[in-house]
């Protein structure tokens, strides 16, 4: 009848289970254009692989909608929105960048620098 406020009253959170990522996170700070309901602008990409990326500074976004997001010398890439906190956003591309496509764009615009020596592997 009453509410406990008490910590152990709340009940446990189930642990999320660990998804292990396909590819390691490259750093960046590249501007880049996006499309999103309509709307079109300039996004920052805070981190980026073959398979999706951490973007930052659009407001509004929703966990399962949809993106396009225009990377410099590759074809448009619809994303998914896979979380959303802020301002930041993490995509799912709905195809993965070409490997030599996402060599250039590591050599060209990472803030690390250039890609591991051998480059990245095909299945990364």
């Amino acid at each position: 009848m009453y509410l406990d406020h008490a910590p152990d009253a709340v009940p446990p959170v189930t642990p999320v289970a660990y998804m292990p990522r396909r590819a390691e996170r490259i750093a960046f700070d590249m501007l880049v254009r996006y499309s999103w309901r309509g709307q079109r602008g300039t996004t920052l990409v805070k981190d980026l692989t073959r398979f999706g990326a951490r973007i930052e500074g659009i407001s509004g976004l929703r966990k399962e909608d949809w993106l396009t997001l225009l990377l410099p010398d590759v074809q448009p890439i619809d994303a998914e929105i896979a979380w959303v906190a802020g301002t930041s956003a993490g995509l799912a591309f709905d195809s993965a960048v070409p490997l030599e496509a996402f060599d250039s764009l590591v050599r060209n615009f990472a803030t690390g620098g250039y890609p591991p020596p051998g480059g990245f592997s095909a299945a990364a």
